[in-house]
């Protein structure tokens, strides 16, 4: 003891000193991370406005985020649709505006806490705040029939809030993005849209996850796209040569055509518990019909199942 005694005040010297480059050196780590979180990218110009200036879509500016209304009224299916991470809500409204036009849809983009959706799924969970699609929903008691999307990383926690939301939501829209959670099995429906030149998505974690789908989605790769034209932005992904134009109405041909087949043959009933049930009607079955390995429509790469239809 008294050869440590001797050299005691020097190790406790030293302690203070790590235990104040340590503390440094978290506000340091804490602060950047607020920094990077706190700049996403944003909408490429002009692409909010043009959507402003369509005389079929109404944009309102919310806290933060967007929602795209048709024009012509009140719309009874509504998507709320999560950001990809670091990646403003302004970057979805041109390319999400496609869905109101031509699907009669109201679509719902919330700004993420610290632009990630994790922090909200996270938060919705504990009970610190609520989900964002919650809010969603509370704020148009209109809609009667919610779906829930996102891009990237936004796409995955939209899957784990139907995972724990079944009876709120009838489907998934997925950008660029994947469920980690399994929700193959219930009443769900699911579209998942994929570019063939996404540098940025995981393929592995993309393919080890596609189980997690029910049988019947929609799963389509298309030509040209990197991982920016799920929104209107620049700077995550290697350009392609393809226009933004181009991308929204090559992923328009794939989701348009869903929601018209989701919104068209569905009836609502409710059973004595209060759970929503689909009932399929208008002269359409549900009966899957096995799509393959093959191309759907402007060459796009389709696999799964979708519903068969009468047209």
């Amino acid at each position: 003891m008294g050869r440590l005694g001797r050299y005691w005040p020097e190790i406790r010297s030293q302690a203070k000193r790590l235990l104040v480059w340590l503390v440094a050196a978290a506000i340091v780590a804490v602060a950047v991370g607020l920094v990077w979180a706190g700049t996403p990218y944003e909408a490429t110009d002009g692409s909010v406005e043009a959507v402003e200036d369509d005389d079929r879509v109404v944009v309102e500016r919310t806290d933060g985020g967007y929602v795209l209304h048709p024009a012509d009224g009140p719309a009874e299916t509504g998507l709320v649709f999560y950001p990809g991470g670091r990646v403003d809500p302004n970057a979805y409204v041109g390319s999400l505006a496609g869905l109101v036009r031509e699907a009669n849809v109201t679509v719902v983009i919330p700004r993420m806490p610290l632009n990630l959706a994790i922090f909200d799924y996270g938060a919705g969970q504990t009970g610190l705040r609520s989900h964002a699609a919650d809010e969603a929903m509370a704020e148009h008691p209109f809609v009667e029939h919610w779906y829930v999307g996102g891009h990237s990383l936004g796409g995955a926690m939209a899957c784990r809030y139907a995972a724990d939301h079944p009876d709120a939501v009838e489907g998934v829209v997925l950008y660029a993005s994947y469920c980690d959670v399994d929700v193959s099995e219930g009443d769900l429906s699911a579209v998942s849209v994929v570019g063939a030149n996404d540098t940025v998505l995981n393929r592995d974690a993309y393919e080890r996850n596609r189980d997690n789908l029910p049988a019947s989605a929609r799963v389509a790769v298309l030509p040209g796209l990197n991982h920016t034209h799920f929104g209107s932005y620049t700077g995550q992904d290697r350009p392609t040569g393809t226009s933004y134009e181009e991308a929204h109405e090559r992923i328009d041909g794939v989701v348009v055509p869903w929601l018209r087949t989701e919104t068209a043959t569905e009836d609502r009933i409710i059973h004595p518990h209060g759970a929503a049930q689909s009932l399929r009607v208008t002269g359409r079955t549900r009966s899957p019909r096995l799509l393959g390995e093959g191309h759907g429509p402007r060459g796009y790469s389709v696999r799964g199942t979708v519903p068969a239809a009468t047209r």
